[in-house]
Order: structure tokens, then sequence, then C-alpha cells
């Protein structure tokens, strides 16, 4: 039998990495295959794991903070690594999972398969596979200063009714397009005609929109003032806090194609209502 170990290399965004490596370590649970993370830090999420989490749940686990070699043995091969991974890949592992290699197999459901019979496997995703979404806030557990100010907001300012909003903006154009603002006003007054004392804990990459809700719903909006910005590492910091706080609400209201509305639902195991347009 081939000696069985994952290397899993999750990129995007915050929450995609979350999920995809979530997914992993949870596969990898019961079987005891020993788990490597590559981390990169990015323009899509520029801080270390480190920075931000506590080491995963999971004894058999290494998180390696990636270099500038590490490009060109751990992600796909295309232009952007000089088609090195053709000849580097082979070399390290037995089987490689892309990240287009990921989706065909998913929906075949065979992913796990490959796994358990690829020996050394590669894998390169920014999704999920499998059922382990409640596992979530066990792999996932903020450094100490960022959940300490997640406690303390919390404790400050939530009450019984306290509601999640999560608005995506800037560069996604679907969520823009297909979730706008007066979807959610309209569910955030319906939710005061139920309830007279709600109040909204509302999370967005968007400055001008929660400076709009707050005019129009006055001190019922709860928020922290965040740095926006990925390329940043207060900003990726600002981020967790953000997810964590939204999953300490008892529901979210969430935007169209976005996963960090999912994960922080995830990680407070509560309802999620995407608001989109109707067809």
């Amino acid at each position: 039998m081939k000696r069985r170990e994952i290397t899993i290399t999750p990129y995007g965004g915050l929450a995609n990495r979350m999920r995809a490596l979530n997914a992993v370590i949870e596969f990898a649970r019961p079987y005891a295959i020993p788990v490597k993370s590559v981390w990169f830090s990015n323009f899509e999420l520029n801080a270390p794991f480190s920075e931000l989490f506590e080491t995963p749940c999971y004894d058999m686990i290494s998180v390696k903070e990636a270099g500038f070699i590490d490009r060109f043995l751990y992600r796909s091969p295309r232009r952007h690594t000089l088609w090195l991974p053709y000849i580097t890949a082979p070399l390290m592992f037995d089987t490689t999972i892309y990240y287009s290699d990921f989706l065909a197999q998913r929906c075949k459901g065979s992913i796990e398969d490959s796994i358990l019979d690829g020996g050394r496997v590669l894998i390169e995703s920014c999704d999920e596979f499998g059922n382990y979404s409640n596992a979530m806030s066990k792999n996932f557990i903020p450094k100490c200063d960022i959940l300490s100010l997640v406690d303390d907001f919390v404790e400050r300012n939530f009450t019984e009714n306290t509601i999640g909003v999560h608005i995506r903006r800037t560069d996604n154009v679907l969520s823009i397009k297909n979730s706008p603002l007066s979807l959610f006003c309209d569910a955030m007054r319906k939710e005061i005609d139920e309830c007279s004392d709600t109040k909204f804990y509302v999370a967005t990459d968007d400055a001008a929109t929660k400076s709009e809700l707050k005019q129009i719903f006055g001190d019922r909006i709860l928020s922290i003032d965040t740095d926006c910005n990925r390329n940043s590492l207060q900003g990726m910091k600002d981020a967790v806090r953000e997810m964590w706080i939204l999953s300490r609400t008892t529901k979210i209201y969430g935007s169209f194609y976005s996963s960090y509305s999912k994960v922080a639902s995830q990680l407070g195991n509560i309802p999620l209502f995407i608001l989109q347009l109707k067809d």
C-alpha cells in the first residue's frame, strides 16, 4: 500500500481557504492521514496563517507559510508558475488534484477515492467537498488577540435578538448585481416589525453601504471600524474578527455568491438566508 499523505494548497479569500482546509482535515481524521497545508500570503489574503489562527485541532497537521520557491512546487502549472510544476510535482507527489480536476471529481463524487488510493496527494482548492461544516469551529480558532476583541464587542453590544447582515461589495460583481441593498433593507424592516428591539450587526467591505444603513436604521446598526484591504495584515485580522462576530448573531442575511456568509453561519451553527433577486 502506498504511504498516504495529503498536501493542501488552499487559495482565494479567507472563507474559501477555510472551507477547503476544513474538508481535508475532517476527511483525513478517521484515516489518520498526515496533512500539510501550504499557506500563501498574496493579494487575495496577505497574512500568514499563524497571525490569524491557532493550529487546527488535528494532531497530524502542519502548516507551512509559503515562500517564493513554493509557488513552483505546490501550485498548478500555468504561466504564473512558469509551467514548472509539470516537472516538480511528479517528483514530490503520486497524485495531483488541481482545481479544475477538483471540480470534475467532486461532481462525480470521486475525490475521496482519489485521496485514499493516491498515496502522496497534492490538492489545490478554494472549495470544499463532503459534509464537514459542523467541524469548522473546531478547526479554526482565531488568535487570542482577535478573539478577545470579538468577545468584548459581543458582550458590550449584543442583545438577545441581534441579527447578522453581510453585504459583499467591491470586486464581487455577482453579489452587487444579485443582492442589492434594497433586499437587505426590506428584510431588516420585517425583522423590526416582528421584534421591536432587534439590532443588526453589519459586516461589509463597503463603507458607503454601512453609512447608508446607519442613516436608515440609526442605532440599531452595530459595526466595527475595519481595514477592508485584503492586502494588509490588519485588514485580514479585521476580516476574521468580523466573521466571528457574525457567527455570534442569531441568524445571518447574506450576499449572493459569497462564501464568507456561509462560513460565518457554519461557525455559529446558525441559519443563513441569502438575499438575491428572483429570476
